[in-house]
């Protein structure tokens, strides 16, 4: 049996994941999540490494992870994305070359100051010839060597990094059965990820990224806006958000008036995350390469408010549902809906390790 260990780190809270395999089959091992006092990871970057690698060794300790090897993810605005298009390439050092050489073109960072990974998406037959598209991912190496440091400095030992978008689709997304993968008539599927304070809003074919833009846009805002009407206090107002949610039935022992306004609070706090999922949809819906949009998946803790899909629903004019990273898992052990919420990126890093490939 092998098993692998993944951080998801995120501005609230740690979510870590192990999961392990035996005999062909993939299994929670554990899981847990560490709360981050507000401030020391802001919008995806680490701003306190000190406080946060205590955190991070206080899951650990709590958590009895196996090992010190561990996989992490990045998401900031510090990671561009980019689709490009070259001739297509079999030599898998040939076409690292030219992805590179063509990232150097397209993305304003010097090349001596990024790290850039790229993951094909499609092959096709075009004007020129047989072509490839590709997702190209530059990171500001600054910003993965502080990310490295700081997992270092908690006594951890990162064997892989990954871009959360392309994790977020593992855990979320089945994988394409074998005789419809690369079909032109594969429709795409839109994930939108909530954290804390930023949005992930992704859209995929074949469970591969062909969109992907980070939104300004997190949980944190809707419990403001319930903080801010009702008078709570913020870890009250976190609670109730959850717990009376946008839409549904009137609760019982709840006064009729607090419900009333928690709502109302919480449909105008989610008009922004409406017309932001509403305008990556339209943007890639623009692309000569885009596709109809069968669906869209809502994850993150954010997913947990009930009735926030009728409501996106209402919004985007798409069947909206609720993700699982649970159904990527043969046996997904005692992983309750909370946990599973929070840590989807966690399950998606995990899922893409290389033994498991």
């Amino acid at each position: 049996m092998s098993t692998v260990v993944a951080l998801d780190i995120g501005s609230s809270a740690i979510a870590g994941v192990e999961l392990k395999t035996a005999r062909d089959r993939v299994g929670l091992a554990k899981a847990a999540v560490e709360p981050l006092p507000r401030g020391v990871v802001r919008d995806g970057e680490i701003v306190d490494a000190g406080e946060l690698a205590s955190r991070i060794k206080r899951l650990w300790r709590s958590a009895r992870f196996s090992g010190r090897r561990v996989r992490l993810g990045v998401a900031n605005q510090r990671v561009v994305v980019r689709t490009i298009e070259l001739p297509a390439l079999d030599d898998e050092r040939e076409r690292r070359a030219a992805v590179e050489f063509e990232a150097a073109e397209q993305i304003p960072i010097p090349p001596d100051q990024t790290v850039v990974d790229y993951q094909p998406v499609l092959r096709f037959v075009g004007e020129a010839g047989e072509r490839e598209r590709h997702v190209v991912v530059a990171a500001h190496r600054d910003m993965v060597e502080s990310l490295v440091a700081t997992v270092r400095q908690a006594g951890l030992q990162p064997v892989g990094i990954d871009l959360e978008a392309f994790a977020i689709l593992r855990a979320l997304l089945p994988p394409p059965a074998v005789v419809d993968e690369g079909s032109a008539d594969t429709p795409a599927q839109a994930v939108c990820h909530v954290g804390a304070e930023i949005t992930n809003m992704i859209v995929a074919v074949d469970r591969r990224c062909h969109f992907t833009r980070l939104v300004g846009f997190g949980g944190n805002q809707l419990t403001k806006a319930v903080s801010d009407r009702t008078g709570l206090p913020p870890e009250e107002a976190e609670a109730v958000k959850v717990a009376c949610g946008l839409l549904g039935e009137p609760l019982e022992g709840w006064d009729a008036d607090t419900v009333a306004e928690v709502r109302h609070a919480l449909a105008l706090g989610a008009r922004p995350l409406v017309r932001e999922i509403s305008r990556s949809l339209d943007y890639y819906r623009s692309q000569s390469f885009a596709r109809p949009i069968e669906r869209l998946v809502i994850s993150g803790g954010t997913a947990l408010c009930a009735g926030l899909d009728r409501y996106l629903q209402q919004g985007v004019g798409l069947p909206v549902e609720v993700g699982d990273p649970r159904r990527q898992l043969d046996d997904p052990g005692s992983l309750g809906d909370d946990l599973a919420a929070r840590a989807a990126v966690a399950v998606g890093l995990a899922l893409d390790a290389p033994e498991w490939s």
